[in-house]
């Protein structure tokens, strides 16, 4: 992985990621929420979806969290290639976990 397009990618993840506690991210809201936040560290997959499948931002990637069944799309985003995407996923979690990791070493 180039180190330059970590730095990008962690710097997305950042500009989202949420300072309550470990773990917790902006997501996109639904209905009439004016905000929404989620815990990446309590998903059961973080996943790259091609948009077209909900038509909102068509032709383009997205990171999603999910929760068993219930997907919540990261307020990341979206990303005109997958690679992109995935590369901001990768930081998601990297940035979700970098306290666990550094109280474990």
């Amino acid at each position: 992985m180039d180190p330059e397009q970590m730095q990008w990618a962690l710097a997305e993840a950042s500009k989202e990621a949420l300072s309550v506690a470990p773990g917790w991210f902006r997501a996109w809201p639904t209905a009439d929420e004016k905000w929404s936040a989620v815990n990446v560290r309590a998903a059961t997959q973080v996943i790259v979806n091609h948009s077209r499948e909900d038509d909102r931002h068509p032709h383009a990637w997205t990171v999603r969290a999910l929760f068993g069944s219930h997907a919540v799309e990261l307020h990341v985003g979206p990303y005109e290639t997958k690679a992109h995407a995935l590369l901001v996923a990768h930081a998601v979690l990297s940035l979700a976990y970098q306290e666990t990791a550094a109280a474990a070493v």
